[in-house]
C-alpha cells in the first residue's frame, strides 16, 4: 500500500495549519489540505503571505508529505485560469493530487473544463482527480471513469470515496473493470448500512459531511476495497462524525490513525 494520510474533511474545523499540527500529532506522516474554499466557513490561504508562510514552516517542522489538496469543483461557470494561484502553491508545498467534484451536468462542456484544469495541473505536477458522489453531477465510479477517459491525459485520474461508492450503489469489485493507475487514491472511512430508502441529496451530503465512521467501526468492505486498489494505491483517511467532533482535533487525528493502523495491521496477519 502507498502512503496513510489524513483528509482535511476529518478535522475540517482545525483550519490548514490546525491539520497539519493534528495530522502530525496523530501519527500521520502526510495530511490533505483544503486550500481552495468550498464552504463558507472555509479558510482562505492562498495570497495571504503570512498564512502561506505558516503552512510551510509547519510542514518543514513536521516533516510532513502533502497528498491531496481540496476542492476543485467543476461548475458550469468554473474559470480554470482562478485555481491558478491554489494549484502553484500546492506545488510548491509538494502536493501530489488536486481532488474535483463535478457539478456540471453538461458532459461536453464538463470534459473541456476537466481537460483545461489537467493541462494547468500538469504545470504544476499535479494529478488532477475525479471525485464521484451520488449528490454530484457525476454519480458513480462509471461516469468519473468515462470522464478520465475522455480527458486523454495523463495527469487524470479517479479517486474512490468508500462512502460514495457505497451510496452509489457501487463495490470495490467494480474497480477491477478499469486500468491498474486509474484509481491512485482513496478516502477511506466506514459507515453503517446503506438504508433500504433512497436518502435525499441533502441527506447524502450531511452523512458524508457529518455522519461518518472510523475504518472498522462499520460494515463497509474495506479489506475488498483495499484489496481492488492494489499496493500502489494511496489512503486518505476521510471520516468526519459528529460522535468525535467535541474532541480536539490532535485527538480525533489520533483515533482515524489507530482506526486505520488496526484495519491495516487485521490485513497483514
Amino acid at each position: 500500500m502507498g502512503v496513510v494520510s489524513l483528509a482535511a474533511l476529518t478535522i475540517l474545523d482545525a483550519g490548514p495549519l490546525g491539520q497539519i499540527e493534528a495530522a502530525h500529532a496523530g501519527g500521520f506522516k502526510n495530511v490533505g489540505l483544503r486550500l481552495q474554499p468550498l464552504l463558507p466557513t472555509d479558510q482562505a490561504v492562498v495570497g495571504d503571505f503570512v498564512a502561506e508562510e505558516a503552512i510551510k514552516q509547519a510542514l518543514a517542522r513536521t516533516g510532513l508529505g502533502v497528498l491531496e489538496i481540496g476542492v476543485f469543483p467543476l461548475r458550469p461557470d468554473t474559470l480554470v485560469e482562478a485555481f491558478g494561484p491554489t494549484l502553484a502553491f500546492s506545488h510548491r508545498i509538494g502536493a501530489r493530487y488536486v481532488v474535483c467534484p463535478i457539478e456540471d451536468p453538461d458532459r461536453n462542456r464538463r470534459l473541456e473544463t476537466f481537460r483545461a484544469l489537467c493541462v494547468l495541473a500538469e504545470t504544476c505536477a499535479l494529478v488532477a482527480l475525479v471525485e464521484f458522489n451520488p449528490y454530484s453531477a457525476c454519480h458513480s465510479l462509471e461516469e468519473a471513469a468515462d470522464l478520465v477517459r475522455a480527458a486523454r491525459k495523463p495527469n487524470a485520474g479517479v479517486l474512490v470515496d468508500a462512502l460514495h461508492l457505497s451510496r452509489s450503489g457501487g463495490h470495490p469489485r467494480d474497480i477491477a473493470k478499469y486500468a491498474a493507475g486509474m484509481v491512485p487514491l482513496v478516502h477511506l472511512c466506514d459507515a453503517s448500512p446503506a438504508p433500504s430508502q433512497d436518502l435525499s441529496e441533502d441527506e447524502l451530503r450531511r452523512e458524508s459531511r457529518t455522519a461518518r465512521l472510523l475504518p472498522g467501526e462499520g460494515s463497509l468492505w474495506l479489506d475488498e476495497l483495499l484489496d481492488a486498489l492494489g499496493s500502489d494505491a494511496h489512503i486518505s483517511v476521510e471520516a468526519p462524525s459528529a460522535r468525535y467532533a467535541h474532541l480536539p482535533a490532535a485527538e480525533r487525528a489520533r483515533l482515524a490513525s489507530h482506526a486505520t493502523q488496526a484495519v491495516l495491521a487485521r490485513r497483514n496477519q
